[in-house]
């Protein structure tokens, strides 16, 4: 007699188990899931070697900003960018410059701030250069929050994020207002809450 959980068979050949197979397929596909997301999340981030067009010529006019001036523009700017994206994230100016947001860790979600010094490059672009990681006690290196910013946040495409030399450039020459407007940065002294830029007009066809 059999019992109900025997696996029947026809012609001497046993009859294929399917949820066993469903089970199998079931923890591959998790498996994969998990290996997917650990390989986005520890693969650096590197921004693409170019060569931009900056602006040439004389500026038309240079502009000076305190570090209240630049919030005000940069949460203007980022509340419009990020209004349909679901991971939000907040770029302040004071002593440094600090970018917040949230991370995800072993499930968990994770607040953080990560603290940069700006550095203004030979052709008007910015460079932010990671220094120190607030986020608890948890004992997470700044190349992998970077990575994970750089894999799960949407940033504009003037934005490159080097998260193994632990560098964001604000790549102003590629950086164009909506009337055709250039700018580049040739001051930044946060201590002294100077922020200058050049500004340049469209070029004339």
């Amino acid at each position: 007699m059999r019992t109900r959980h025997e696996t029947k068979t026809t012609g001497g050949r046993r009859s294929i188990n399917w949820w066993k197979w469903v089970t199998l397929v079931l923890i591959g596909l998790l498996l994969g899931s998990g290996v997917w997301f650990v390989t986005k999340v520890v693969t650096p981030v590197t921004d693409r070697v170019t060569t931009p067009a900056g602006p040439t010529g004389e500026p038309a006019f240079t502009v000076s900003l305190t570090k209240r001036q630049l919030n005000r523009i940069i949460t203007y700017y980022l509340n419009d960018y990020q209004k349909n994206s679901q991971i939000k994230y907040t770029l302040t100016v004071a002593d440094q410059a600090k970018l917040g947001g949230s991370f995800k860790f072993f499930n968990q979600t994770v607040d953080f701030s990560l603290l940069f010094d700006p550095l203004v490059k030979s052709n008007g672009d910015i460079e932010l250069k990671a220094t120190k990681l607030n986020i608890g006690q948890l004992p997470v290196p700044i190349s992998y929050v970077l990575s994970y910013v750089g894999h799960s946040y949407k940033l504009p495409n003037w934005v490159k994020l080097n998260s193994k030399q632990e560098t964001i450039v604000l790549e102003l020459s590629k950086f164009k207002l909506a009337n055709g407007m250039r700018a580049k940065a040739t001051k930044i002294d946060l201590a002294s809450d100077e922020i200058d830029l050049s500004v340049f007009l469209p070029s004339s066809k």
